[in-house]
């Protein structure tokens, strides 16, 4: 016979399988069907004993996220918004140099994207940042410095 789950345990699962944030976790459980009540005792529960920090995780997935280069610092905001985290804490977390941080990225990206291609195409370069949330400046500073004519 196979009981299910209460709310805490099957938010300690969810847990265990990936860091998230409490809005995500509580979505989640409501939509297997848990009871709202059932859902915020067990949130609160996890939070009390810090297995569950909104703050915390954010922090953590917004350091991955920019150490890796690979995404925008705009890219990284709405992917945590989108993860449920606040968008006022997200930013706040951002750091006073991330200019640097960009043109690295931007040139990451454009150095995997267009180092097998034969002809570099400015405007295809353009349109590739802009879909990535690169600014203008960055974007233009990146493609002048890129080495390709």
């Amino acid at each position: 016979m196979n009981k299910k789950k209460t709310a805490l345990q099957k938010a300690a699962d969810l847990l265990a399988n990936q860091e998230q944030s409490s809005t995500i976790l509580r979505q989640k459980l409501l939509l297997r069907k848990y009871d709202a009540a059932e859902v915020d005792e067990a949130l609160e529960k996890l939070k009390k004993h810090n297995y569950l920090d909104d703050d915390e995780a954010c922090r953590h997935q917004f350091e991955n996220l920019y150490a890796e280069g690979k995404l925008s610092v705009r890219q990284i905001v709405v992917k945590l918004i989108r993860r449920g985290f606040d968008k006022n804490f997200i930013e706040e977390l951002i750091p006073n140099d991330c200019d640097e941080h960009e043109r690295l990225a931007a040139e990451k990206l454009l150095t995997k994207k267009f180092s097998r291609a034969e002809k570099f195409d400015r405007a295809k370069a353009w349109q590739f940042l802009a879909a990535r949330g690169f600014d203008n400046e960055i974007i233009s500073a990146t493609i002048e410095n890129f080495g390709h004519e």
